[in-house]
């Protein structure tokens, strides 16, 4: 009987390698034996790849059978509240969030993102429906959906269009944080009646512009540039 001399596993008499670590088998007095079959099977099988329907199939019947159970549950036994309408909401924001997986050649990626948007709004809006409150969707949750759908749809556009590299993405990354900043400081101010002021937003703002100045000026002087792409390995 032969043992690895690297892991000291024992070995088959017709192993003339180490099945678990791949060295080769060295015993003076045992010569392999290439006449007997060999304990492990030769060919090596390999899985195919799974469909993408068989994927969208499974995943939606998950989610629709989880929608369905909890809503009935809801219905029959815990009928305290509708909380059901949170979990058919969530499984509806997962599933059109995995169309661009299920449908990637017929859904077209400017139609997913403002369909992700719209589940977004969707479920915000079972929130107010379960937690009217003054007002706040229509006021606050709505305009700032939109504007975060429209800056994400602007975003894809530049990564899809205009070849961007890692430093002007980081730009409009960047700059798209401080609108969305003083976006929202402005709907909340108007929704709370205190005027169309800045604060706290400004100050973002003001960071975002220094820091994309200076990337756009990284970006224009081609010295600075490939310095940073050999500090960052970029």
């Amino acid at each position: 009987m032969s043992y690895c001399v690297n892991c000291g596993v024992e070995l088959h008499k017709t192993c003339e390698v180490c099945p678990l670590c791949n060295t080769r088998v060295v015993n003076p007095n045992s010569a392999v034996d290439l006449a007997s079959p060999k304990p492990f099977p030769s060919v090596k099988g390999v899985a195919g790849p799974v469909r993408r329907s068989d994927v969208t199939i499974l995943m939606t019947v998950i989610l629709a059978t989880t929608a369905v159970v909890c809503g009935l549950l809801n219905l029959f036994f815990f009928t305290t509240s509708m909380w059901s309408l949170y979990v058919i909401g969530g499984c509806i924001v997962l599933w059109v969030f995995f169309l661009p997986l299920f449908f990637s050649r017929t859904v077209h990626p400017y139609i997913s993102l403002l369909l992700d948007g719209l589940s977004i709004a969707m479920y915000f809006g079972i929130i107010s429906y379960m937690h009217p409150g003054n007002g706040w969707y229509f006021s606050i949750a709505v305009p700032i959906i939109l504007v975060t759908t429209a800056l994400i749809v602007i975003f894809a556009f530049c990564i899809r269009h205009l070849h961007t590299s890692i430093l002007s993405t980081a730009a409009v990354i960047i700059g798209e944080i401080g609108v969305l900043a003083v976006c929202i400081e402005l709907l909340i101010r108007n929704f709370e009646g205190e005027g169309l002021s800045l604060s706290w937003s400004a100050v973002v703002m003001t960071c975002c512009i220094i820091m994309d100045v200076a990337l756009i000026t990284i970006i224009r002087r081609s010295r600075l540039r490939e310095e940073v792409r050999r500090r960052m390995h970029i």
